[in-house]
């Protein structure tokens, strides 16, 4: 399937976009699991879910957050047409990842609502993507 400029240019800055995501999830999941400051969190908050370390939390946001938005910036990086709906994917996962973290933890940092506005860039970025693929 042949693309047009735009949607190229489309897909590598959805490909640059959720690249940093997932490099930041990867980050923040080492941090978490090495208990960096700034990153150690009450123990306390993951009663809830019977969890008495970062440790799964952290290795949860390296592999399943930063490894759908890494495998969905792999399609994007090729302006492959399956992008949107990859990044569409891994915004469903970092959905979840919010929507536990505000459930469990609530809100009690000012990162939560960074990462929902990326969350928002992301999915706007990937419709923005499949709008412009259908009209290529």
């Amino acid at each position: 399937m042949t693309t047009t400029a735009r949607t190229r240019a489309t897909m590598r800055l959805l490909a640059t976009f959720e690249s940093l995501l997932a490099a930041s999830a990867v980050y923040g999941g080492v941090s978490l699991i090495a208990r960096a400051p700034g990153f150690a969190m009450p123990v306390e908050w993951l009663a809830p879910l019977g969890l008495t370390s970062w440790v799964l939390p952290g290795f949860a946001l390296v592999l399943v957050v930063g490894g759908s938005l890494a495998a969905a910036s792999v399609f994007a990086w090729r302006s492959d047409f399956r992008a949107p709906a990859a990044a569409l994917a891994a915004g469903a996962v970092l959905t979840g990842w919010l929507a536990i973290q505000f459930g469990v933890i609530g809100v009690r940092a000012p990162v939560q609502w960074v990462t929902v506005g990326l969350l928002a860039v992301l999915i706007g970025l990937a419709l923005l993507a499949r709008h412009r693929l259908v009209a290529s």
